[in-house]
């Protein structure tokens, strides 16, 4: 069903638009014309639905095509998921036809839903219908954040000669095994599931079954509260609830929610079967197709879209690939980069300058270039720098041309103190010199049934569900006035030190449990004592050899570990002071350990941990800054 676009936008999504901000006024004399639910046949003879945006007078022209395909409802957009009506009209506009897909299973399309299921081979085969339509070129390139990225990480593996060029935003969702790591989803950190902002992820977004959207229903009449909300639970799911339902495998079930592929996501281990069998990148991943990743410093995922970048560059099948891969990193939340950028930027609580960047123009520099083979857009792209991203704290876009960073070194700052390091007025400190007194340790008691709050960090705001949980940069003085919560901190800084790359930190610890977590937190202290969380990490204990195995631990033995923080740009100004926090919860960004070995996640009871972290000569606790000199 063809009918226009100011047609469609100005009656199907009257109330929607009100919502997103007005949409521009149309360049272009005549409108737009869009295909509603034109459904894409797939190999195995499922049918996508597939709307089609028409620039206006473009007949006997061959055009390229911007494709988005979402788990989200392609009827429904909201900047932070798909796009909004606006940039798909600044596409159009421009000389572009945009295909935007319901996946598989979902909404108006058939099939059944598998979370990241069917992504690869159904992105090639609507990347082959498209470029055999007349209308044409033979140019794909697709965009999208998060879900909507990751489709796209999934689809360039299998290689579409049509797929010319990506724009994937935040899609660290699509790493595997790659690196070792084991995300899946982004759900995993240092084998602890992630929890709140999953949880409300699947509460919202995640059912198996979906309502099926009439092809023949004249879109220009539908329903919006009526019928494109209708995606949303039918139960009405108390999230605070569930975040301490035990077994945490039931805790929406509990709620009255059907099966979604959160139990699965939660409880197979990351070498089980069912992993190989979705399309996340693993350490035989390939692709062949030029990709401008974009991502944010407070996005769960910014570490994993560095190690895209750099996988990119260093296993795609061309020379042409490997030497067309670009980054853009904000300092923003997830999916926020573009609609928050301001003169004034606020990430959480904390004031970072002016962020705004002219996205817009690289989106269509990128598409011209590849996809139309424009000469002016293609000398602009060399003239870009591989890495641009914003400096923290000075708050300064800056350019690099590899990563990590060209001139980075590291420094190690070594936990020190008397033993007494619990809560912000304990002794605990952050030295650049080795301890030289006696072996001293710091104890702390971690009950499952009291963890530590989380506040801010990198996690995807808008999936938690609940207004008082803001993501980003938040000041943790409260939380670190628990005895459960060691803090080190260093002198007042003499001069900045500019901190870019992934921290990491290397703990020796031993507890009386056979399992537990570790969670630390980079911290900037501001002169005024406001300590802003840069970077967070967690490793549960068992997997200190890696992801593959589990290792239990005996009461008075000590261990090494070593927990990533993730990836980052911060300038730690003169008059500052750098912080580390370490816990054995950060609850309920993460789920909680409770501390019995086994099968966490089916588990009704719990044991009392207490944990030990060791610093002295020769067990050098310590937090290994990447420093640019």
């Amino acid at each position: 069903m063809k009918v226009s676009i100011q047609r469609a936008f100005g009656i199907a999504f009257a109330g929607v638009v009100l919502g997103l901000g007005a949409i521009t006024a149309r360049a272009a004399s005549e409108p737009a014309s869009v295909d509603r639910n034109v459904f894409i046949p797939m190999r195995d003879g499922i049918r996508l639905a597939t709307d089609l945006y028409m620039p206006a007078a473009q007949e006997r022209v061959r055009l390229p095509t911007v494709l988005i395909r979402t788990p989200y409802n392609k009827s429904f957009r909201t900047p932070a998921k798909v796009t909004s009506l606006e940039l798909i009209e600044y596409f159009t506009e421009r000389g572009y036809v945009v295909a935007v897909q319901d996946k598989r299973g979902r909404f108006a399309s058939e099939g059944v839903y598998v979370l990241s299921g069917g992504d690869a081979d159904d992105g090639y085969d609507t990347v082959d219908w498209l470029v055999r339509q007349p209308w044409s070129n033979g140019a794909v390139g697709s965009y999208g954040c998060s879900y909507v990225g990751d489709t796209q990480i999934f689809m360039a593996q299998t290689k579409h000669p049509g797929l010319k060029a990506m724009i994937p935003q935040a899609a660290g969702s699509s790493v595997g095994s790659l690196g070792g790591y084991y995300r899946y989803f982004g759900a995993r950190t240092g084998g602890v599931s992630g929890w709140a902002p999953l949880m409300g992820w699947f509460a919202e977004r995640g059912q198996k079954t979906m309502p099926r959207l009439s092809a023949d229903l004249p879109h220009d009449e539908y329903n919006a509260n009526a019928a494109m909300w209708k995606f949303t639970r039918e139960v009405t799911v108390d999230l605070r609830r569930a975040w301490h339902h035990l077994p945490m495998i039931e805790a929406l079930r509990s709620q009255g929610m059907a099966t979604t592929d959160f139990e699965d996501t939660i409880s197979k281990p990351a070498t089980d079967p069912y992993w190989a069998s979705l399309p996340y990148m693993k350490e035989d991943y390939t692709s062949d197709v030029p990709t401008l990743f974009i991502n944010s410093w407070y996005d769960f995922g910014a570490d994993m879209t560095m190690l895209q970048f750099n996988h990119f560059r260093q296993h795609s099948v061309s020379q042409r690939s490997r030497d067309n891969q670009y980054v853009i990193m904000s300092p923003h939340t997830h999916c926020t980069f573009e609609r928050e950028a301001a003169e004034h930027t606020l990430v959480g609580q904390r004031e970072v300058g002016d962020t705004r960047f002219d996205y817009r123009d690289a989106y269509l520099t990128w598409f011209d270039a590849w996809l139309k083979e424009d000469p002016k857009a293609q000398r602009r792209i060399k003239e870009w720098s591989r890495i641009r991203y914003f400096e923290v704290g000075r708050n300064k876009w800056r350019s690099a041309s590899e990563w990590p960073v060209r001139g980075v070194a590291d420094q190690s700052y070594f936990l020190d103190g008397d033993g007494r390091a619990n809560g912000l007025l304990g002794d605990g400190k952050l030295a650049r010199a080795v301890p030289t007194g006696a072996v001293t340790s710091d104890t702390f008691v971690y009950d499952p049934s009291n963890p530590v709050p989380s506040l801010g960090g990198s996690f995807c705001a808008s999936c938690v569900g609940l207004p008082d949980s803001p993501a980003g940069a938040v000041d943790q003085r409260a939380v670190e006035m628990r005895g459960d919560v060691l803090v080190y901190t260093s002198d007042v800084l003499t001069k900045e030190l500019n901190v870019t790359g992934e921290p990491r930190v290397v703990l020796h610890v031993s507890s009386d449990v056979v399992d537990t977590d570790f969670t630390v937190k980079l911290i900037d202290v501001q002169p005024d004592g406001r300590a802003f969380n840069v970077l967070d990490g967690i490793l549960r204990a068992r997997y200190r050899q890696g992801q593959h195995q589990e290792v239990w631990m005996r009461a008075g033995q000590t261990y090494e570990l070593t927990i990533p923080l993730g990836a980052t740009s911060n300038v730690f100004l003169k008059g500052h002071r750098i912080r580390l926090e370490i816990a054995s919860s950060n609850f309920p960004t993460y789920e909680r350990n409770l501390n019995l070995g086994g099968v966490n996640v089916a588990q009704t009871t719990w044991a009392v941990a207490r944990n030990t972290v060791h610093h002295s000569p020769t067990l050098r606790s310590r937090l290994i800054l990447p420093v640019l000199q």
